[in-house]
């Protein structure tokens, strides 16, 4: 058994978002092997109040305000930097990592954020688990061409972030990413693909999200966190394109958007006829439970989609397009159903909905396809032999 450090640029409890579900699941695999300490920076005094479930032997939490994180941006901002280094850029921080380093046998980084703070080290093997390239996210965002204040900074972000991470992965020993689709972007033009980045890919959890038939409801289920802007700019396409086109042919379909959301976003969505947006929920399943689909249709965005993989074990049949699948091996025509242009979405949701063969055929291979391919023991399995592994090289 090792002693691993784990330095997460937030506390990784409640466990509401990709971000945290993936660290959280590629901790719980380790610590059934290692023992785990977690050092992790907190913007808000609640975080040292929530109390974790014992995948870490030892937690360490680091206040880091918000206006110093702010100030910090802006240092970055004018040196060229990435803002989200210098965002979680704490010299407190830096220093308990310097401190803990020297009692563990390897230091696993969440994300660029706290990889910064390790990386190039050689008196201990490293690993950066960046889940995605956000450069890539960011450069998609921009495209869009919305002027948003949010928008604005992924515009300045894109291209410094894409030089930082570029120049990253070569100062690991192991850099992880969740698709192909990240790792050939951020390697494109080099000539020798380094092995030591490697793709992992997602799990669920099949307990959490159990099987059933679709509904004969009209509804259609969107899971996101609607404070990242890659699930709004969904969700402002699919209600201004393609909803309306859904509700010509079935008038009381509903677009049904389920998960964490501001005030703002109930405003702004509601508004729209035949838009639900639920908010936080105890139980995604049962708020899912009454819709015949699950809308995987993205705009931007970068990885794998989880709230695919959540679809597929729920029994929802999914309508995507090829953005919205990006990193899942997944079979056009009999595990989902994709297409690109507002018609051809809207027909097929149509077309399914008056379908409820093929509602079930669908669903039935998809739960058949994550359970073969994506438990998070089937999916990060290879992570933890590849992590023994750079223990394995450092015993000897």
């Amino acid at each position: 058994m090792a002693n691993i450090l784990v330095l997460t640029p937030r506390y990784p409890y409640p466990i509401e978002a990709g971000d945290t579900l993936r660290i959280y699941n590629l901790c719980k695999e380790l610590s059934s092997e290692h023992s785990l300490t977690l050092l992790s920076l907190c913007n808000s005094r609640e975080d040292f109040r929530r109390q974790p479930d014992g995948v870490f032997d030892r937690i360490e939490r680091v206040y880091h305000p918000r206006w110093k994180a702010c100030y910090q941006s802006l240092k970055a901002f004018l040196k060229g930097e990435p803002l989200q280094i210098g965002y979680f850029r704490s010299k407190k921080f830096a220093t308990r990592t310097d401190n803990l380093v020297d009692g563990h046998d390897l230091v696993l980084a969440h994300f660029t954020r706290t990889g910064q703070y390790i990386k190039g080290r050689s008196n201990v093997p490293t690993v950066l688990e960046m889940t995605d390239a956000f450069s890539l996210n960011y450069k998609r965002v921009a495209s869009l061409n919305r002027w948003s204040f949010k928008e604005l900074l992924y515009r300045i972000e894109a291209p410094r972030a894409y030089r930082y991470e570029r120049s990253t992965v070569y100062d690991f020993d192991l850099v992880s990413l969740v698709s192909d689709v990240d790792r050939d972007f951020l390697l494109n033009g080099d000539q020798q693909r380094p092995d030591h980045v490697r793709v992992y890919t997602n799990g669920i959890d099949l307990e959490s999200r159990p099987f059933s038939l679709p509904s004969t409801s009209p509804n259609m289920a969107f899971i996101g966190n609607m404070r990242t802007v890659h699930n709004q700019a969904s969700c402002d396409y699919f209600i201004q394109k393609v909803l309306p086109l859904v509700r010509e042919d079935i008038p009381a379909a509903t677009f049904k958007i389920i998960g964490s959301a501001p005030k703002s976003i109930h405003k702004k969505y509601e508004d729209n006829p035949g838009v639900q947006v639920t908010g936080w929920v105890d139980s995604i399943a049962e708020a899912a439970e009454n819709a015949f689909c699950g809308v995987g249709v993205m705009r931007v965005g970068c990885g794998l989609q989880n709230k695919i993989l959540e679809y597929m074990a729920l029994g929802l049949p999914v309508v995507a397009n090829e953005i919205g699948v990006e990193g899942i091996d997944i079979n056009t025509g009999t595990e989902a159903w994709i297409a690109e242009s507002p018609e051809e979405i809207a027909t097929l949701l149509v077309d399914l909905y008056q379908d409820h063969n093929r509602q079930t055929e669908l669903a039935r291979a998809a739960r058949k396809f994550v359970e073969r391919h994506h438990t998070w023991e089937t999916a990060l399995r290879p992570f933890v032999e590849d992590v023994n592994g750079l223990l394995g090289k450092c015993e000897k």
